[in-house]
């Protein structure tokens, strides 16, 4: 019976599973207000950090830090990023109604600036909640965080795993939905942590990067 002892393996991965479960609860609760979805997924990507680096976080005490401290710039950056995706989604709809009568560049372009945008929003968050920035300079680290992802394929990988949740209830249906409900956010989000991580490590090893949060509160 050693896999029940404290500290074993075992006991260690129950231990993420129920964080990762407060965690997706808080989150998908403050995200449906919609307006503080924004704060609500930096607030997750606050914690889903320090879980993959082994802190030991407070689930509820480093969410809502995190969530007042990032409130007014994630609200921002969310209504701009909702805001582009309706112009795009618009431009879609334009396209597809009139598809004969736009050249194939303008539907190239269009299906280019929806990956560019989608890559961004894969990091946008998370780059928001480790670094103290200005919002245009948080834009431009995730952008900057994407396209060096490409690379390795890790933003390939985080863009296949955010969508994982949406592509397996619509398979499965409603037998999934509490599974759905308790992981929807936090379990993509915890791969996605694991791999940019080792981004974020690279990132502040190889330039001079933005204060940290942590650091800006020292």
């Amino acid at each position: 019976m050693d896999f029940l002892r404290p500290g074993s393996r075992f006991m260690n991965a129950l231990g993420i599973l129920a964080n990762l479960m407060i965690l997706n609860f808080l989150t998908l609760l403050l995200c449906l207000p919609l307006l503080t979805a924004g704060a609500s997924l930096t607030a997750m990507h606050y914690v889903l950090l320090k879980i993959v680096k082994d802190e030991e976080p407070e689930i509820i005490t480093e969410f809502f830090h995190s969530f007042k401290m990032n409130f007014k710039q994630a609200t921002i950056i969310w209504i701009i990023m909702l805001a582009l995706y309706a112009l795009l989604f618009v431009d879609w709809r334009i396209i597809r109604m009139q598809g004969d009568e736009f050249p194939g560049i303008v539907i190239i372009l269009l299906y280019g600036a929806i990956a560019v945008i989608y890559m961004i929003s894969l990091y946008v968050f998370p780059v928001l909640a480790r670094y103290k920035n200005t919002i245009g300079g948080t834009f431009k680290t995730a952008f900057a965080m994407a396209v060096y992802g490409i690379t390795m394929a890790r933003t390939i990988i985080c863009a296949i795993v955010s969508l994982a949740p949406i592509v397996i209830l619509y398979i499965f249906g409603y037998s999934v939905v509490p599974v759905f409900l308790a992981f929807c956010f936090t379990g993509p989000g915890y791969i996605r942590a694991r791999i940019y991580k080792n981004l974020f490590t690279a990132y502040e090893a190889g330039a001079q990067p933005e204060k940290t949060q942590e650091e800006e509160n020292v």
